[in-house]
């Protein structure tokens, strides 16, 4: 970490964040000795219950991947690609450490729900991003929907703050997002078909802000006291209680560290 993060040159709070996971994730996991490459027989898994195929694909994530960093952080995201010709369906499940969620970029304001619905929603494909339909056997414009399969203990939330697009640019567009009691099965089309139980509940307990534009500024955290609820922030060597709860919601947020409720 300090070979990679020691130059002086701003670096991305989020970025760090999945190195840090991903070293401590490998420093600490079960699986000592990786098995070879599985073969999947995709046809006698479509015949399958959705439900029982994700719980297939996680239990091969686990042979490789399993820790108590992952028992924490991971949960498992549903894709779904539909060919626009013939309306096959193709699904894959994932495991996901966070999720890097859209801003609308036509709106100055906006929040953290209707960013994780942005996410969600139906994306086609089309030119150039044409995928292979299975059963057409050749390229066809398809939409790509994704949906929640596995809730995380720690559901980690990234503001996608920073474009590439026509240079690099930043998002100032101020994020409503709840404290307490984030509720995602109150979001149209968020969660998978197949999941299984009662949805969770999150509430907050960290934030990392960055102030400044695209090239340049100043990281930030805001963080809740385990035992007291008391928050704090922390500038560089400096930290201070926050009395005032408005202060914690501001357009500088950019990573937002939710914790399930039990």
């Amino acid at each position: 970490i300090v070979y990679f993060y020691f130059f002086v040159r701003q670096q991305d709070s989020q970025e760090f964040l999945r190195y840090l996971l991903q070293g401590l994730h490998e420093d600490v996991n079960r699986v000592q000795r990786k098995p070879s490459p599985i073969k999947i027989d995709e046809k006698a898994e479509e015949k399958m219950k959705e439900r029982d195929r994700a719980k297939l694909s996680w239990e091969r994530c686990l042979l490789y991947d399993n820790s108590s960093i992952s028992d924490i952080f991971a949960g498992q995201l549903k894709s779904t690609l539909e060919c626009c010709h013939c309306q096959y369906q193709s699904t894959t499940f994932d495991m996901f450490w966070d999720l890097s969620i859209p801003l609308p970029r036509s709106k100055s304001s906006t929040s953290v729900q209707e960013c994780i619905q942005l996410f969600m929603s139906k994306e086609d494909l089309d030119g150039n991003e044409k995928p292979m339909c299975a059963r057409c056997k050749q390229k066809r414009r398809c939409t790509k929907k994704f949906s929640i399969q596995k809730c995380p203990d720690i559901l980690v939330l990234h503001l996608k703050r920073f474009s590439q697009a026509r240079g690099r640019t930043k998002l100032s567009t101020h994020v409503d997002f709840p404290i307490n009691n984030l509720k995602l099965d109150d979001l149209t089309d968020v969660m998978s078909e197949s999941y299984e139980g009662p949805v969770p509940t999150y509430n907050l307990f960290g934030i990392s802000n960055h102030s400044g534009s695209a090239y340049s500024g100043h990281y930030i955290a805001q963080c809740k006291h385990p035992f007291t609820n008391q928050w704090h922030e922390f500038n560089d060597s400096s930290v201070y209680s926050l009395s005032d709860k408005s202060r914690i919601i501001s357009s500088n947020a950019y990573v937002l560290f939710y914790e399930r409720n039990k």
